[in-house]
């Protein structure tokens, strides 16, 4: 349908941060590999912001959480681990709930830099492959259990974690779930389907769980949507990575813009707007394989919780 739309204009971000080379790999073994079948020297997802306005994102070959200050763009590791990290989001105590491949959901404590198990399994069966995550205002947590689905094996999940401890399963037959993110009323979620293309839509009911999915946006490109944001108009970001942009859409689904990412290597696979005093009007973008990261200044607010 999109077609049926003006094409929408095209936004060029500007760097933040590169990761400097001294704070690659380091000399840390790994045997995760992208796309390419290489082990990179830094692959960046999961970013996050604090209230306090700093920056964090996850190093996913090589088990790290770094964070970077905005303002003077220095960028420092922060802990580092055997496992793989995607997706960060803040608690409202400050600690940091990290979706992890390897190791189901971790507490990350940016106070102690510290790692965590939080729910590592679901009863005593390991998770697929945790890949993000996001929490709603009161406290529960919804997460995509990715693994290796795709069209061969529709069986990836979209669970919720409540803040009174119970566990859900919102979708069994997910096709690579990934991003994932709420309206911002929290009446809807949104998760991103990698390998199906597409972007997946439902409503939330008022136990925590879902009903009636639908696809709310269909792409194309080797690889499918990854990160997901919103902002408090109710537009869609969809970070794209071997299309190397952001779509954005609004509620309807219908084109606002296209945020295209350049760099040597580019690969886009996560964007957020920022949390602090002076960012909640910046989105920021992880360029994966260059180690960069981005930003857009948009013209409203982020959608989500600020805590």
């Amino acid at each position: 349908m999109a077609g049926f739309y003006p094409i929408p204009p095209v936004i060029e971000p500007q760097l933040l941060v590169q990761v400097p080379d001294e704070l690659k790999a380091k000399g840390i073994e790994s045997d995760w590999r992208g796309g390419s079948g290489a082990v990179p020297d830094i692959f960046l997802e999961g970013p996050t912001t604090t209230p306090g306005g700093t920056l964090y994102f996850v190093d996913i070959p090589f088990g790290r959480i770094m964070k970077v200050n905005p303002e003077t763009k220095e960028v420092k590791e922060c802990v580092q681990w055997d496992g793989e990290p995607n997706g960060l989001a803040v608690r409202e105590d400050g600690k940091m709930i990290v979706a992890d491949y390897k190791k189901g959901l971790l507490i990350f404590d940016p106070k102690e830099n510290s790692i965590k198990p939080f729910l590592p399994r679901r009863n005593l069966e390991s998770w697929k492959g945790l890949n993000d995550l996001v929490i709603a205002s009161n406290g529960d947590i919804y997460f995509t259990d990715q693994g290796q689905t795709g069209l061969q094996d529709q069986t990836g999940g979209v669970w919720c974690y409540t803040a009174q401890g119970k566990l859900h399963q919102l979708i069994n037959n997910g096709i690579s779930p990934n991003g994932i993110v709420l309206s911002p009323d929290e009446k809807f979620l949104y998760v991103a389907m990698t390998r199906d293309n597409s972007v997946w839509r439902m409503p939330v009911l008022p136990d925590g769980t879902t009903t009636k999915a639908n696809r709310f946006f269909v792409g194309f490109g080797n690889s499918g949507p990854d990160g997901l944001t919103i902002d408090e108009e109710g537009n869609l970001f969809i970070a794209h990575p071997s299309l190397a942009c952001v779509f954005v859409v609004d509620k309807h689904g219908i084109p606002k813009a296209r945020i295209q990412s350049g760099g040597t290597r580019p690969l886009v696979t996560n964007c957020i707007f920022g949390s602090g005093p002076n960012d909640r009007q910046r989105l920021y973008i992880t360029n994966s394989l260059d180690g960069r990261i981005e930003y857009v200044d948009w013209h409203c607010k982020g959608g989500t919780p600020i805590r």
